[in-house]
């Protein structure tokens, strides 16, 4: 039997598998994190001094205008990129003090990453492009495409297995995307603007989605967002200001987009 409900995973046997959030359970520490870029004579302080912490199965949405050093949070998080100064600690693991390899297999293996853009290889299926994480870390071809077929089935696009992206709505496309970050089971997704080139009710599947995630199977997800109706459907959002925490907002996923967007205004302020 599949372990996946249509959004997301089952609580079943497995004992990961709960429909608690233990909110004591750390799982993304930032502690005092620095990332300082130089543009000839001028320092770009993209990261500056960040703390936070995100429990395990908590939608954590980070809001921000361009700029803000949002994406360069969710960089260094994820290990695509190595803080100046502070540490960032995964599931019990400290990213910036393993070396470059260490890095791209723990992502590999543990983390689940998507893109505004989806990243789709347009000359492979659904099925293809989900089942390559599996290939690349030396799976067979078998193991590889039972699993793809399940996790898309998960996200209901198990009638678009043989389907490639220029056949697929924008939306279709996204879940084919977020089907491909599942396949490690991951620990922590990280969403990129992942609603961004989306119309809203797409916009809105993506959203439930990922909170289905949360409740069903424990997964963390942080997700990078401009919008305020992006971030109302996560539990908590923090705000970033020229690189610095300026606030939060507890949403609590009730989809409140203005209560967000006035926080926003009053912390802009």
């Amino acid at each position: 039997m599949s372990r996946f409900n249509a959004w997301g995973i089952f609580a079943d046997s497995s004992p990961l598998m709960t429909d608690l959030k233990p909110q004591s359970d750390v799982v993304v520490s930032i502690d005092d994190v620095h990332k300082h870029y130089h543009l000839d004579d001028e320092t770009i302080r993209a990261v500056d001094g960040v703390s936070a912490s995100v429990a395990r199965g908590e939608f954590l949405a980070v809001m921000g205008h361009s700029g803000s050093g949002k994406t360069t949070l969710m960089h260094l998080v994820g290990g695509l990129d190595l803080p100046d100064r502070g540490r960032i600690r995964v599931d019990g693991r400290e990213i910036n003090s393993m070396s470059d390899t260490e890095r791209t297999l723990y992502r590999r293996r543990h983390l689940g990453i998507v893109f505004q853009a989806f990243n789709l290889l347009p000359t492979l299926s659904a099925l293809e492009n989900v089942m390559l994480p599996y290939l690349v870390d030396g799976r067979s071809s078998a193991e590889s495409r039972a699993r793809a077929k399940e996790v898309l089935e998960a996200v209901q696009l198990g009638h678009r297995l043989k389907h490639r992206p220029a056949l697929m709505s924008g939306g279709e496309q996204q879940r084919v995307a977020i089907a491909r970050a599942l396949m490690v089971e991951p620990v922590l997704i990280l969403a990129d603007e992942p609603t961004g080139n989306l119309d809203p009710s797409s916009s809105k599947q993506i959203w439930d989605l990922l909170r289905s995630l949360c409740e069903t199977a424990q997964t963390t997800v942080i997700m990078v967002t401009h919008e305020a109706g992006a971030a109302a459907h996560a539990d908590r959002v923090l705000f970033l200001k020229s690189g610095r925490l300026s606030g939060e907002a507890q949403s609590e996923g009730a989809g409140d987009a203005q209560l967000v967007a006035d926080r926003y205004a009053q912390l802009a302020n």
